[in-house]
């Protein structure tokens, strides 16, 4: 009998040691998920960062051009580059009788041209001091410059950004000096340029530019294919259909695009229609294969035309190079709206509740939409405003009106915002 009580009292005391270890374990398992939290989050840093709103298409485009024939046998020096501005009568190129006579005169053009790049040079060196910050400043952009012409293969782009990052090179080896001034190197050039001039040959002919505009020395047959004048009546099925006409490109040494303005011919959907206009007539274009720099547009006509889906788009343009020259079908990303602010992934977006401190001394709970933020070993949740929303994140405004937070505040550059993790509330703790 005294066994039986005590083999009862033995399991009363074993029950009552299990009961309060669950019952610990239930309550840690409480304090460190509500309110010690856990390592399993992941966060991203909040960075700014700009958003385009855009319409991708593709684009014809026109100018208003005239062919240039030359009426004199020989070899062709051209005294303007491709996208040159050229006036009405003026000697677009010169006309020599043979090969060699060509070669100097090639050469007599690079000795210039390098005696001016280093006379350029020679002048920085005399004039108002730069500090060195500013001239590390220069390279670096520089630098960022040719790096954005390789990524996007703009390789007409490539040769004038890599002038412009050795040049600031230079201007650095002659502030620090590690480099002297070229004097001596230009007297050597001269000297070889006086040379050849002596012995170079008068031209047995030249040719004149027919009309003001801008000189590119090829030709593509698209010249005729549109005017300028009716490009407000080609409907997309028109525009499919126009094709070059067959020439003779050795018939002609070149063109001049007249004017100033020329013309992106663009098929849009009727949605992206109605974006461009209800914004402004002011946009910018992104020609990715051409370009490394966006160009400012006009839009001119927005039409659609009967039995016809797609709505036809035309944009003047009025920026001109030696790459823009020489287009013809493109691809074209038009932007119509920027975005700038504060990049966070849509994982990170929660609702939550804050708290609204009113005039009157009360205050009041409203549930808003924002992301957890990581300060120490807390969680804060921050309002945002949303400016853009792509895919799989959104633009937030950084100094959105006070007046439209409830608490005032909202994230910040550099936040640690949560993108990961269970259980998230305002004011968590996290081991």
């Amino acid at each position: 009998m005294e066994n039986k009580k005590r083999g009862k009292l033995t399991g009363r005391i074993i029950l009552g040691v299990v009961i309060t270890l669950v019952l610990v374990y239930i309550v840690f398992l409480f304090v460190t998920t509500n309110f010690l939290g856990s390592n399993n989050i992941v966060t991203e840093t909040a960075y700014k960062t700009t958003a385009y709103e855009d319409i991708k298409t593709s684009a014809l485009v026109v100018r208003d051009e005239e062919y240039i024939t030359s009426g004199t046998e020989g070899i062709m020096v051209y005294q303007a580059a491709d996208g040159d501005k050229v006036t009405v009568d003026g000697v677009l190129a010169q006309v020599y009788s043979n090969e060699e006579d060509v070669v100097n005169m090639q050469k007599i053009e690079e000795l210039t041209e390098k005696i001016e790049y280093l006379e350029t040079l020679n002048s920085f060196s005399t004039s108002v001091n730069v500090g060195i910050d500013t001239v590390n400043s220069q390279i670096n952009e520089k630098l960022v410059n040719v790096m954005k012409a390789v990524n996007t293969k703009t390789f007409d782009y490539i040769g004038d950004v890599t002038e412009d990052l050795m040049s600031a090179i230079y201007r650095k080896q002659i502030i620090t000096g590690e480099q002297k001034d070229f004097t001596e190197a230009i007297e050597e050039l001269t000297a070889e340029k006086q040379a050849l001039e002596a012995q170079s040959p008068t031209p047995i002919g030249s040719v004149k530019t027919p009309d003001s505009g801008y000189f590119v020395s090829s030709v593509d047959g698209y010249e005729n294919a549109v005017s300028v004048d009716n490009i407000d009546e080609i409907s997309y099925s028109q525009l499919k259909e126009i094709k070059p006409e067959q020439i003779d490109e050795n018939a002609y040494i070149g063109k001049v695009i007249k004017g100033v303005g020329w013309y992106l011919l663009c098929p849009i959907s009727y949605d992206d229609s109605v974006n461009i206009s209800h914004n402004s007539t002011e946009v910018k274009v992104k020609l990715p294969y051409a370009i490394g720099t966006d160009i400012p547009a006009k839009v001119r006509y927005v039409k659609q035309f009967a039995d016809e889906d797609v709505v036809m788009l035309v944009l003047e343009c009025n920026y001109m190079n030696d790459a823009l020259s020489k287009i013809r079908n493109e691809s074209v990303e038009i932007i119509i709206n920027e975005y700038e602010g504060l990049k966070i992934p849509k994982s990170a977006i929660h609702d939550d509740y804050l708290e609204r401190e009113n005039d009157d001394g009360t205050v009041t709970r409203e549930k808003v939409q924002g992301v957890y933020v990581n300060y120490g070993n807390e969680l804060i949740f921050r309002q945002i405003s949303i400016l853009y929303s792509g895919d799989t994140y959104v633009i937030c405004d950084e100094n959105p009106n006070p007046e439209n937070l409830v608490d005032g505040k909202t994230i910040a550059l550099y936040d640690q915002v949560v993108v990961e993790g269970s259980d998230l509330f305002n004011g968590k703790l996290i081991e």
